[in-house]
């Protein structure tokens, strides 16, 4: 084995030793050449940040109004009518002779019109339940407030009775006195029947489902009398019985008026909005129809002439006029349907 001298140093290795030695030291030199240039080279550019932002969802779309729209519905209403039975006056006879009232009021002040009483008056007052009808339509303008117009049309066979007179008070007079009238089957019926109005409203959400309103308009109502004198004769009463007023008979026994009443009417109520379609209200509205007679809105009016077979003209014929103002209360609970 000869000797050789590598890096300054001699061996002696076997040929295949050598060949070993010599490519572990070119392979070194290779790589730390190779791992030099890695360093010296420059570093490959950082990728750019991605700058890209989504933008936020847009806001939802404002609901749409939950109160605009046609509506139609039905409500059960208990109904307070409250009517005075005023006797204007009263003539018997040709020419004609006043009767005298048996109640008169004192003079007032003109501002102070509801103690301005006619000459006789009795409260003929009744209370009854009513069906109905009514329509609309609601805007709801800006986010809380809510107006609107509907019509309504209810009906109650609502009558009082006044009995002892075909008046509302007994009239005296003749000779001697004599009250006419003055008997059980003597009676003066008041009938109310169907009552509507047409009315704008306006309110407030307290909640989105919760609207407390007030409304006023105009209102009309059904109103009729029946003044029915006795036709049976009761001792010391002057009636329609044969013969027994002044000698002679006195009559038509019955007489109806009836008329269609212009009046006005306030209220207030609170509706509930049930689901999408459905709304529920409870309301209270107030109708006056005379009260006091000024204007358009006068009470209703009637007169009854009864004339006399038999008698002398002292004693026909009998004329009654008087008035019948008419307030009513209604508290009502509906269910509507709104139809948009």
């Amino acid at each position: 084995m000869a000797p050789v001298s590598a890096l300054g140093l001699e061996f002696a290795l076997p040929n295949m030793n050598r060949f070993r030695i010599a490519v572990t030291v070119v392979a070194a030199l290779i790589g730390s050449r190779a791992f030099a240039a890695d360093l010296a080279a420059p570093l490959p550019p950082a990728p750019a940040p991605n700058l890209q932002f989504k933008a936020p969802p847009p806001p939802p779309a404002a609901p749409s109004s939950s109160w605009s729209g046609p509506y139609v519905g039905a409500g059960l209403s208990a109904r307070y009518d409250a009517v005075d039975g005023d006797i204007t006056s009263a003539t018997i006879g040709t020419p004609p002779t006043p009767i005298p009232l048996p109640k008169q009021s004192a003079p007032l002040p003109a501002w102070e019109w509801w103690g301005n009483e006619p000459g006789a008056m009795q409260y003929i007052d009744n209370v009854a339940m009513s069906i109905g009808l009514y329509a609309g339509w609601n805007w709801q303008v800006w986010q809380s407030y809510v107006v609107g117009v509907e019509a309504d049309f209810a009906y109650a066979n609502e009558t009082a009775d006044f009995h002892g007179s075909p008046y509302p008070a007994n009239l005296m007079f003749g000779t001697p006195s004599l009250a006419f009238g003055a008997t059980p089957a003597d009676d003066f019926k008041v009938t109310t029947r169907w009552d509507g109005s047409v009315r704008v409203r306006g309110g407030w959400l307290a909640t989105p489902a919760l609207l407390l309103y007030f409304t006023a308009g105009l209102a009309w109502a059904d109103i009729s009398s029946v003044s029915r004198c006795a036709t049976h004769e009761t001792a010391n009463v002057s009636n329609c019985a044969f013969d027994n007023f002044f000698g002679g008979t006195l009559g038509p026994y019955l007489i109806a008026h009836s008329a269609l009443q212009l009046g006005w009417t306030v209220g207030f109520g609170i509706e509930t909005l049930l689901w999408q379609h459905w709304v529920l209200r409870t309301q209270y509205r107030f109708a006056d129809f005379g009260y006091p007679s000024a204007g358009p809105f006068s009470a209703f009016t009637a007169t009854d002439v009864r004339t006399c077979t038999g008698c002398s003209a002292a004693n026909t014929p009998m004329v009654v006029s008087y008035q019948l103002p008419l307030m009513e209360h209604s508290f009502e609970f509906g269910l509507a349907y709104k139809l948009w």
